[in-house]
């Protein structure tokens, strides 16, 4: 259900090209604290990343968006499942770490899927630490949360959803 991959990619570059992006309010959804892009299109996502995200699910890009959590950030419970008329089939979403320049910077926990027609309930939650080019992939109606960054330092992520 969670797939778990590392990539090799040039963080330092990806992170500069994705900073280019954060310069406005952003938005306020799941986030509680940090920083949340607007949401950006298949277009403006860095090719050496997009290529290797589309060789791990298929499908296509719909959406994406940069999260950066500082001290005492996190992420409140929640799914990327469209519920917008008309319904949607289930997607498929991920995150994508780029800077994890500590520890203890907040894991995300899997709590499981409610929309599908076998729910699944993942008690205790499945437990991921953050890792630099670490790629998570899961469906788009799994709920799940991030841990309060405990760092001093900002984590850098990336989400997204395909169809």
């Amino acid at each position: 259900m969670i797939q778990d991959f590392t990539l090799d990619l040039n963080l330092k570059r990806l992170k500069t090209t994705l900073l280019e992006f954060v310069n406005d309010e952003g938005r306020q959804k799941s986030n509680q604290g940090g920083y949340q892009s607007n949401l950006l299109g298949p277009e403006d996502m860095p090719s050496q990343l997009k290529n290797q995200i589309d060789l791990k699910i298929g499908g296509k890009l719909i959406q994406w968006w940069i999260n950066i959590n500082g001290r005492g950030n996190t992420n409140a419970c929640h799914d990327h499942y469209d519920r917008t008329p008309p319904v949607q089939p289930i997607g498929t979403s991920g995150v994508f770490y780029i800077s994890v320049p500590d520890d203890n910077m907040g894991d995300i926990l899997f709590q499981g899927t409610m929309m599908r027609s076998h729910p699944t309930l993942y008690d205790p939650p499945l437990r991921y630490e953050p890792k630099p080019n670490r790629l998570l992939i899961f469906p788009s109606d799994c709920f799940h949360s991030v841990e309060p960054n405990q760092s001093d330092k900002e984590r850098m992520s990336l989400a997204f959803n395909y169809t």
